[in-house]
């Protein structure tokens, strides 16, 4: 089992940070959306939209040069919006100016915090005498005239639906035959990726925006911050230590300890002296008296021991990036004053670090990021990237680095990222030809006088953030680079020109890849912006007072959906595909209310991130209640609120909650207040409208003189029948909230697209029809809008061509005639209208002779599953062959059947059903 245990190298106590909305003024010149990867069902949806394009403005990431200008500010970036062209980050006030007064910022606003109160009191009322199926969902399905859908098959399969939420706890038996399509936690903080030649691996977790992961032999450095907490917090240097065992295990990470408690650790660089594991670590670090002034600190580490020297002398400087030069003797690059780089030249030893005097590299001006060099004799070369330009600028030293001079850099377009590796030079250029990012890769053999082989990469990339680039002896050239979250691996037997198609190690939010030769290894480590697990984890999550988990209410509103469990509960549209984005935080706060902290910068990235995967429809509970006067209730001034807009725009239908309020602040909030999206009050499962008053929550409702139907919809919100994921005996309770009325309709908007395919990317249309066919449709108001939906209404007309069901059911078996001798096998869709336990196939001879008997299987089987199969229709040969419901014309003995005609039985717990088919040999 391999160990990391960590050694906390350098931490303070900073400003109080906050989060803030950095809106950019561009995305940079000569960027085109048509390089844009898109998801095959996105594109679709998006240009039956009013986008009419696979890929617009919007969906161009943002400029990576932009970005790290606002990191190099000392702002520490939170989450990205294409749509919204802008960053959130964490920053404190003081450094607001600076960061407006940048030429491609726009504005700066703060990001809202929301903690929204549902209310969960338990109701106790009478059993519903309703068909038993349905169990206690009956009432409120039937109040949207659900069931008389389900009735015709239809249960919205073929429809994405996206939540955003507090998470998914999937051991719910609601959840067994769930379609489980994708999902990303947004919120519980960031994790440090190993790979090996196989399966990447978290081998640090939890961290709140790590930057700068890079692995030196048996060591992990990395930045972050010293607490999850997002107020009064520290910007901390980490080592975490590779002790034994194999890369194959899931590595931990131990308690650190402080050592040092003066300024905000910002940048590293590490160089390990030769033939030991001995490094000297150089750090950049403002002050806690002065959050602008930047200092270059160094200390040595052997083993788990580390002692730190005096900074250097020279103040306001950054990005160090340090190089042997001998075994005792090191060289060190920075920027100082933005516009120049210097070297220094170090003699070290475990007890001393002793500077030898800094001079200049060069002094071009602009705002340099980031030097890299390398040594080969008496010779150096220098490069770093100039920000404000996108220009690489470059020198040699031909001494040992006692003169420089300035060459040529072979690069001719602008430049968002580069890597110098001894004779190697690569490089990320916009191409002017197409408008995405191409790699350029070149080689000097006289010291960068000249340069040779402009290789330039044939793949086109939307973006490209940093790269690293590896010569190892004997074993070629490699480089690592990140595209849109994506990273990628290409490498080269020795020579520029000859690179291979770059392999995907991971995908999306996946930022600042480093390579490393270790044992005969190459090795990759990045950090990943949360994970792809939104299930209660005891080391991520907490419990409020009442005992809900983190992801119990996102559970809950997803099963209003998408749950299915026979005779106990049934949700809107259990046919759906489910995907969650875990966006709002449980906080264990006071009282029996269940609070969440809800910021919009998570929600903002992942819509996006749902829109990006091909949704129909997202369905989302979060409200901003207190966080804007009521005259900015105008769909324009929340970034929630655009957002949500924009998504509309691109295809996706959004519901959204009213919120629940009491008389004191009774209006709907962002981004309920979006156009293009359905507001969804509520009403009790009577039908009568939830009432707020003093003291006492109900439904939203709409700002007066606003010219528009808020809320446009209403729901069961109160006496509803919800699933109890920590509760391990009864499983449900009724709750409050319009927090569960917004799901309802999004399920029945699910129902809709399964019947009419054509609204895809139309929510327009699906908005429409569900509007006239709710109760108050002739008379809307601002309590309830236009009223109760009625379902059945909304599917209509059904198509000509459409084929309803009632039952558990064959449908006719392929190929007929079936042919053993030309065909491999013939298959037997089937669709089901109740999900089902201990399905068989039985084939008979018309003569009663039994040939075969086998057991089905669920497609969406997972580990808590046994052998139900969810409801739903199955037809594709591909999932027919997984589920088991085909036959080779064999028995079970293994001997070939005559031809004649056959029997194929279907069997299930709710009964049987036949379909003949002609074999023939």
């Amino acid at each position: 089992m391999l160990v990391f245990s960590s050694l906390l190298l350098f931490a303070s106590t900073a400003f109080a940070q906050s989060p803030y909305w950095i809106y950019l003024a561009n995305k940079g010149e000569g960027r085109s959306p048509d390089v844009m990867r898109v998801h095959r069902f996105t594109a679709e949806r998006r240009q039956a939209s009013k986008l009419a394009s696979k890929a617009g403005f919007g969906d161009i990431p943002l400029h990576p040069r932009y970005l790290r200008l606002i990191e190099l500010s000392g702002a520490r970036i939170r989450a990205r919006s294409r749509w919204l062209n802008a960053v959130s980050v964490e920053t404190d006030s003081m450094r607001l100016e600076s960061l407006q007064a940048m030429p491609f910022v726009r504005s700066v606003e703060p990001v809202a915090v929301e903690i929204i109160q549902l209310p969960m009191n338990l109701i106790q009322r009478k059993e519903p005498i309703e068909p038993e199926h349905y169990g206690n969902t009956y009432t409120q399905l039937d109040l949207l005239n659900i069931p008389a859908v389900h009735n015709l098959g239809i249960f919205g399969q073929g429809v994405r639906i996206g939540f955003l939420d507090t998470g998914f706890k999937r051991d719910h038996t609601v959840f067994r035959t769930v379609r489980l399509g994708g999902e990303h936690d947004f919120i519980t903080g960031d994790e440090i990726m190993l790979w090996n030649n196989g399966p990447s691996e978290a081998v640090v977790s939890n961290y709140e925006i790590v930057q700068q992961p890079e692995l030196h032999g048996d060591w992990i450095f990395f930045i972050a911050d010293s607490t999850a907490l997002n107020a009064t917090t520290a910007r901390v240097l980490y080592a975490a230590h590779r002790s034994a065992g194999s890369v194959d295990a899931v590595l931990a990470l131990s308690e650190p300890k402080i050592t040092s408690t003066e300024g905000i650790a910002r940048s590293h660089a590490i160089v390990t002296k030769a033939n030991s594991d001995t490094m000297l670590v150089i750090w950049e670090a403002g002050s806690t008296n002065d959050y602008r002034r930047r200092d270059l600190h160094c200390g040595v580490l052997s083993n788990t021991s580390f002692k730190e020297f005096a900074k250097l002398p020279e103040s306001n400087c950054r990005n160090p990036f340090v190089i042997s030069d001998q075994n005792d003797t090191s060289l060190l690059f920075y920027v100082r004053d933005d516009g120049e780089v210097r070297m220094n030249r170090a003699v070290w030893t475990l007890d001393n670090v002793e500077w030898l005097g800094a001079s200049q590299v060069f002094a071009p001006g602009g705002i340099l990021d980031q030097p890299k060099a390398s040594v080969s004799g008496d010779t150096i070369i220098v490069a770093a990237l100039d920000l404000t330009k996108g220009a690489l600028h470059l020198a040699q030293s031909l001494d040992k680095g006692q003169n420089f001079s300035d060459i040529s850099s072979p690069a001719n377009e602008e430049v968002v990222a580069f890597d110098l590796e001894g004779n190697y030079l690569t490089v990320a250029e916009i191409d002017p030809a197409s408008g995405g990012f191409r790699l350029h890769s070149f080689e000097t053999l006289d010291g960068g006088s000249s340069w040779t082989n402009d290789f330039i990469h044939p793949d086109v990339f939307e973006v490209i953030g940093s790269i690293d680039l590896l010569s190892i002896a004997g074993g070629g050239l490699h480089a690592v680079f990140e595209s849109a979250g994506d990273i990628l691996l290409t490498s080269s037997p020795g020579a520029v020109d000859s690179w291979s198609t770059p392999s995907i190690l991971a995908q999306e939010f996946s930022y600042q890849p480093y390579l490393a030769f270790n044992a005969g290894e190459l090795e990759v480590v990045w950090s990943s912006r949360g994970d792809e697990d939104t299930d209660y984890d005891p080391e991520e999550d907490w419990r409020d007072i009442n005992g809900f988990s983190q992801p119990a209410h996102g559970s809950r509103t997803a099963a209003l959906a998408v749950g299915y469990q026979g005779r106990s509960y049934i949700g809107a549209s259990p046919g759906a595909e489910l995907y969650v984005a875990k966006t709002e935080k449980h906080v264990n706060l006071y009282g029996s209310t269940y609070e969440m902290r809800v910021e919009e910068d998570m929600w903002i990235e992942g819509l996006e991130w749902l829109e990006r995967n091909g949704v129909d429809i997202v369905n989302s509970s979060l409200a901003y209640g207190d966080w804007y006067s009521q005259d900015e209730l105008d769909a324009k001034t929340s970034p929630a609120s655009r957002a949500a807009s924009m998504a509309a725009k691109r295809g996706v239908l959004i519901t959204n909650a009213a919120g629940n309020v009491e008389s004191a602040a009774p209006y709907i909030s962002p981004p309920g207040d979006a156009y293009g999206i359905i507001t969804v009050g509520g009403v009790d499962t009577l039908g009568n409208w939830w009432e707020h008053g003093a003291g006492v929550t109900g439904s939203a409702v709409g700002l007066p003189d606003d010219g528009r139907i808020k809320p446009e919809l209403v729901a069961p919100a109160a006496g509803v029948y919800v699933i109890d994921v920590d509760d391990t005996i009864s499983h449900y309770f009724y709750g409050n909230g319009t927090s569960y009325a917004a799901p309802l309709v999004a399920g029945i908007a699910a129902l809709m697209l399964e019947v009419h395919p054509e609204y895809r990317g139309n929510p327009d249309t699906i908005i429409s029809l569900l509007e006239q066919s709710a109760s108050n449709t002739s008379s809307p108001n601002d309590t309830i809008g236009y009223g109760i939906p009625d379902a059945y209404q909304a599917i209509l007309p059904l198509p000509a061509d459409i084929d309803t069901f009632s039952r558990n059911e064959l449908l006719p078996p392929y190929p007929n005639p079936f042919y053993p001798g030309s065909q491999a096998l013939i298959y037997f869709p089937f669709r089901l209208n109740k999900a089902s336990t201990r399905i068989r196939l039985r084939i008979f001879t018309l003569s009663g002779e039994r040939v075969l008997e086998k057991p089905l299987v669920p497609l969406y089987a997972t580990e808590e599953v046994d052998d139900e199969i969810a409801i739903g229709t199955y037809d594709d040969p591909a999932d027919l062959e997984q589920i088991g419901a085909f036959w080779d014309g064999l028995t079970e003995n293994g001997k070939p059947v005559a031809s004649g005609l056959y029997l194929v039985v279907l069997s299930t717990q709710y009964g049987s059903h036949a379909a003949k088919f002609l074999l023939l040999r």
